[in-house]
């Protein structure tokens, strides 16, 4: 590491370098609520107060993969106030901005209609890593408001090709290399295999600094779970290593590869451990043709954290013997003992928006093995209500973990061959239940990668998503793969479609699939074997001879649905006609949770209750063809009448001499989607002319007359 002369600020390129400044972490909490944003404050004035050229951002800069309103408006305000001013620019960018950003055009100080002072470059992390529809990020949300220049995002991962954002300043040329945040195991399989190529620049080679920034388990969790350094380019100067949370902000040399390796850790804790117990720093380098020097800052707005370990059975004065206030006593005092490091902390870092005396956080890890007896630790937590930041967690009980003893080795027979076991993931189990079951339409790794984004990203949207894909995807290749004149032929077009749609999924490294169904209104029918019915081979045939030459269908009005859905949660049927038997007309209802919405113009399919049926018809002017999602939805060729809902017909059952006595369930009217009103079925006008698609919501796990699953959709015979 040579020295940068500081005199030679024309050619000396500095940043600001900071990651995983998680906003919006413990928002909702009173006392950490504002943590993060403080901590991001600060971060910004510092590069304001020293006047660096730009901000580098290793990622996880927010800590909700959907981060609420409040923490967007913080955020950009924070930003808008630091990023924002009169001040020039003097980085000159030399790249191509298609190939480096998602979100922009142009690298954002050269926009015209901004006027950026302080240019902020980052990618994603595992937090705020793109999702949902669009593959968007919350990132790309700051992106498109001209704050940041977001880079380092990767089409696919099997084949990973990281191009370098070129900057120069004076003599200085700078090649920026950035990596988003990718599953561990996949990058791992990716590197391993030679699958990952990083550009250089052909001009004036040898004259350029190259650093990478990248965020990624870097410590050792198991053999494939993280990246090991030398899998990275030799040709490397200098690595911002995100993702780790513990501060190693000084670099550290590699000698295999011949770079220096940077850790800035996290600007908040997030987590009750050693590794963020570390004072957090931030760091300014400064880059001088081929040479560079890294200056680390100490974070001020940091809330004091302070960390240790009891072995019970290694105090002098216990005894598993002890009652439980000696214990409590004893751990009193030592956390008493620990408020006190944290407060001298506190005043090295010196006072800045915490206020002068913060709560700390305190943990204390108390290994109780030996005969000792644990108790509430939130109880203990009462006693330091008002004076720690985390009074329900202070204490954390734990035993040491015993190894296998000789006596339990030597009872294994010594010709005994034990099988390896298997681990349990998500996908296999996905796939077995779906093997099992008669949903075919379904692909395994599209399901698991909606279960995994449901589950980590809290993206309550991913499984119906991912269910319209599959369901849309299905029916536009069995419609516009030519005729179906026979059960197995149909059962064969679902077979290939979802062969296609896994081999995607395989390619792309992705569980869910990115395609989308474009043409007509997804087609489930639900039941427990796979054919279809005569009716409904009838009535493809005759969608396929007038699809060509029918006329729009104009939806009708009815004023009554929106009126319902917005009220009730699930859908119910009609009420029982009036004396005046009045001509029924179709109840058109679209309950805001419980529809499915097509790709097309609001075209939506209701959830019926547990026994009703839902017959939909199609009719267009034009023939299907496969289009883009905006060609269908600029359309206006393309008409679909709303979801035609009737009861089921009344049950038989014997009768008194005065005529049947109305059930306890009728009388109750429109009751939660369960009322069993005796009417006649209304069929569709269209029903005899295009294809019958039925709907049974035939859900065991309904309770309370409350949709708790998706059901089991698959094609039916009708019996």
């Amino acid at each position: 590491m040579a020295l940068v002369d500081d005199g030679d600020n024309a050619n000396t390129l500095s940043m600001l370098v900071a990651t995983d400044n998680h906003l919006g972490y413990l928002e909702r909490d009173p006392i950490r609520g504002q943590d993060s944003f403080l901590a991001f404050t600060e971060i910004m004035q510092i590069a304001r107060d020293r006047k660096v050229d730009m901000v580098l951002l290793g990622g996880d800069l927010f800590h909700d993969n959907k981060p609420s309103r409040k923490c967007l408006h913080q955020a950009l305000t924070i930003l808008k106030s630091t990023c924002l001013g009169p001040d020039p620019v003097s980085l000159e960018y030399l790249s191509d901005p298609h190939v480096d950003f998602a979100s922009n055009t142009q690298v954002n100080y050269e926009d015209p209609n901004l006027n950026i002072s302080l240019p902020v470059f980052t990618i994603h992390g595992n937090h705020d890593d793109p999702s949902g529809d669009g593959n968007l990020s919350a990132v790309d949300m700051l992106a498109a408001c001209g704050l940041v220049n977001y880079f380092g995002r990767q089409p696919e991962v099997e084949k990973v090709r990281v191009s370098p954002v070129l900057l120069r300043k004076g003599e200085t040329r700078l090649a920026l290399y950035g990596l988003g945040n990718i599953r561990d195991e996949r990058l791992h399989r990716t590197m391993a295999r030679g699958n990952l190529s990083m550009c250089q620049p052909t001009e004036d080679e040898g004259r350029w600094f190259n650093l990478m920034v990248l965020h990624q388990n870097r410590a050792a969790h198991g053999p494939k779970n993280h990246i090991p350094e030398h899998f990275l380019s030799e040709f490397l100067d200098f690595v911002i290593w995100g993702h780790e949370h513990q501060c190693l902000v000084d670099p550290q040399y590699n000698h295999q590869r011949a770079f220096y390796v940077s850790q800035p850790g996290s600007s908040v804790a997030t987590a009750l451990s050693q590794g963020e117990a570390t004072p957090k720093h931030v760091a300014v380098l400064k880059i001088n043709r081929r040479n560079f020097k890294l200056e680390k800052v100490r974070l001020k707005n940091v809330r004091p954290f302070v960390i240790d370990d009891v072995v019970l059975a290694t105090v002098p004065t216990l005894s598993p013997q002890s009652t439980e206030d000696e214990i409590v006593d004893f751990l009193k005092n030592k956390v008493e003992r620990m408020l006190v490091i944290a407060q001298q902390q506190y005043h090295e870092q010196r006072d800045g928006a915490l206020g002068p005396q913060p709560k700390p956080l305190v943990r204390l890890r108390v290994e109780y093995s030996g005969g000792f007896e644990s108790f509430h630790p939130q109880r203990f937590g009462l006693l330091f209500a008002d004076r720690v930041a985390n009074p329900r967690d202070i204490i954390y009980f734990f035993r040491k973990q015993r190894s296998s003893t000789a006596s339990t080795q030597a009872s294994v027979p010594s010709n005994l061959v034990v099988a390896p076991v298997d681990a349990l993931h998500v996908e296999s189990l996905i796939g077995e239940f779906l093997d099992d079951s008669s949903m075919r339409m379904l692909v395994d790794l599209e399901l698991a990668e909606a279960v995994r984004l449901f589950v980590a990203k809290g993206d309550t949207d991913a499984i119906v998503q991912s269910l319209k894909s599959t369901i849309s995807d299905t029916q536009r290749r069995v419609l516009t793969s030519g005729s179906v004149g026979s059960e197995e032929q149909l059962e064969e077009r679902i077979g290939e479609t979802r062969v296609a749609r896994r081999r995607h999924a395989v390619e792309s490294g992705h569980g869910a699939s990115e395609t989308r169904g474009e043409a007509v209104v997804p087609a489930v029918v639900a039941g427990k074997r796979a054919t279809v019915t005569n009716n409904d081979r009838n009535a493809i045939k005759a969608f396929e001879r007038i699809a060509a030459t029918s006329t729009p269908v104009t939806e009708p009005e009815d004023d009554r649905g929106s009126e319902e859905s917005d009220k009730e949660d699930d859908f119910r049927p009609p009420p029982p006609p009036s004396k005046k038997k009045r001509p029924r007309q179709p109840i058109v209802t679209s309950d805001s949770e419980d529809e499915f919405v097509t790709t097309a113009s609001g075209v939506k399919i209701t959830r019926p209750s547990r026994n009703a049926r839902t017959t939909l018809a199609l009719a267009s002017s034009a023939s299907v063809k496969s289009t883009s999602g905006d060609e269908i939805e600029d359309s206006e060729e393309c008409s679909l009448p709303s979801s035609i809902v009737s009861p089921p017909p009344a049950k038989r059952g014997r009768t008194g001499s005065r005529g049947a006595a109305p059930s306890k369930r009728a009388a109750r009217g429109r009751g939660r989607g369960r009322g069993t009103v005796s009417t006649q079925r209304t069929v569709s006008s269209l029903a005899s002319q295009m294809p019958a698609i039925t709907i049974n919501d035939n859900d065991d796990d309904d309770g309370g007359g409350e949709s708790r699953g998706f059901g089991g959709f698959s094609l039916r015979k009708r019996k």
